[in-house]
Parts: C-alpha cells; structure tokens; sequence
C-alpha cells in the first residue's frame, strides 16, 4: 500500500464548495443567550500560520505516514441548504481529519516522547459526539473518543458563505461586521458553555467553516476573540507548488491544540457568564431568523 506524509496528506483540500444560487435568505440562528457571547473585540491571531505549526508541530507532519486511499477522489456537488453543505464537510473534511488525527496519536503512543505528555487523543466529529447542553448543539466537536460522555474542547460551526465571511467580521463597524458579530456570538456561546468545567469558563478555540473557507479563533476573554487569517479551500497541491495551510491541515492543528489538557479552556475570570446563564436547563433551542443586521 502506497503510503504519504501527513503533510503531505493534509495539503490535499477540496475545490472551494459551489452553491445553486436560489434567491437564499440570510437566516441565521439566535437566542436570547447568545447575547452573554457577542464579541466586543476581535484581533488578529497571526501565529495561527504555517510557519508556527512546522515550528511545534514539524516532526509529526514528517514522519507520520497514512494510506494514499484515505480520501474521496470524486469533486464535491453543488448544494443548494446548510444541512447539504454539513453533509459535504463531513465527507471532504470530517473524515481524512479523523484519519489524520488517529493515525498521529497512534505514532505518538508507539513513539513516546517528553514532548507529547498531556495530550490527549482528539478526533472531529458531529457536535452530538461530545456531550449536549440545554437543547444546544454545535455543528462539530473535537473531543476524546475514548470517553463515554466527552466534554465539547473545541466547536465549530458550518455556515454557508452568504451567512458569514472573514471579510464581514474583518470589516470597519457596519452592517457585515454587525452581521458576522451575531453570528460569532453563536460560536462564542457554544465555546463557553459546551466547553464547560468548573473553575474554568469553555473552551479557548473554535472555528467556523463555510464553503468558502475556515476562520479558527482563540479567546481571550469572553468578548474578546483573536481571529486568524482567512483559510480557502484550495484543491490538491500540485507537484512543485510549496507548502501552504489548507483547511484540513488547519482542522488537524484545531485537532492537536483540542488535545492539550492544560490549554484547551481558558480559566474563569472576574464578568463571565454564570452557570445559570450556561447551563440552565430553561435555555430555549435556537431559533431561527432573517436577516437583522446591527
């Protein structure tokens, strides 16, 4: 069996996903309590870059090695609804991720090193794979498969791109900045309350994936988010062409920084959300609605 390099492995993204352009409105989810998670800062995350995963991570993207096979060879399909597109990044994302991931932690554990303590064997999966709260429901979880009832480390959401771009949250104040920040408060109420333990307030990374690209965020503090640089889909890396960050070898480092039991939540601080506001059972399921911009 031919074999590759898990970098090499990860630098084999999908095209960017294409839609059927059918008049779709920007509906997007809310409640009441996302509002304790609205961002009222975003910076910039500029160490989430290839140059900085090679820097901690370089060894393992060497010499790791997994089956040529492990990825759909047929172009994704146009779809139409965010349930298809959750669809298509299960196959085009979710899948050669889990491989990536299991296929490291294996090398870690036949290959110990000082380096690697503390870190926990990760894999992507449906938000229900982690543990729910409250009738809420990340669309992706990065957990321990290895636990019956595994803690949320890391959410993402998947969004179509006519609800969010990097564009709109990188934009001055107006109505696609006001936008992305309604959206964010979904991921930033997920990262809080999914992720949550006592004595610290969620998880400090997330992401949101869109047919168009991945944005990862670190907290700093509940209305406080880093946000890296934009990450296109960008097709199979041709011979010759350098290295780049693709949004599966982005998903693989979420994957490895979930992984980390002493940094993957970030510790309670004077202001966060109580746990009444977290965890209530009262909390309401999501609803959806049109388009309202701030």
């Amino acid at each position: 069996m031919n074999t590759v390099t898990l970098m090499q492995f990860l630098q084999n993204d999908p095209n960017q996903f294409r839609y059927y352009h059918r008049g779709q409105t920007k509906t997007i989810t809310t409640n009441e309590s996302f509002n304790i998670a609205i961002p009222h800062e975003i910076y910039p995350w500029p160490e989430f870059s290839l140059g900085y995963i090679m820097s901690r991570f370089g060894n393992l993207l060497s010499n790791v090695q997994l089956a040529t096979d492990a990825q759909p060879g047929t172009p994704p399909p146009r779809f139409a609804a965010e349930d298809y597109l959750r669809e298509l990044v299960a196959i085009y994302a979710d899948r050669p991720v889990r491989r990536a991931l299991a296929s490291t932690f294996a090398h870690m554990a036949a290959n110990p090193d000082p380096e690697w303590v503390g870190l926990t064997p990760t894999t992507l999966g449906a938000g229900t794979s982690a543990v729910t709260i409250s009738q809420f429901t990340p669309d992706r979880a990065m957990h321990d498969p290895s636990v019956d009832r595994p803690i949320n480390r890391l959410p993402g959401e998947i969004k179509p791109s006519w609800k969010f771009k990097w564009a709109w949250a990188n934009a001055p104040d107006g109505p696609d900045r006001g936008m992305a920040k309604e959206v964010l408060s979904q991921l930033g109420f997920y990262m809080a309350q999914q992720g949550y333990q006592k004595t610290h307030s969620g998880a400090k990374y997330g992401f949101m994936l869109t047919d168009q690209e991945l944005v990862a965020f670190r907290k700093v503090s509940q209305r406080t988010l880093c946000m890296s640089e934009r990450v296109p889909w960008g097709g199979c890396r041709e011979p010759g062409q350098p290295e780049r960050l693709t949004v599966l070898l982005a998903l693989w480092y979420l994957g490895m920084l979930a992984s980390h039991d002493e940094d993957w939540s970030i510790d309670a601080q004077p202001g966060d959300p109580t746990d009444e506001q977290l965890v209530s059972r009262n909390n309401q399921r999501p609803a959806a609605r049109s388009d309202r911009r701030r």
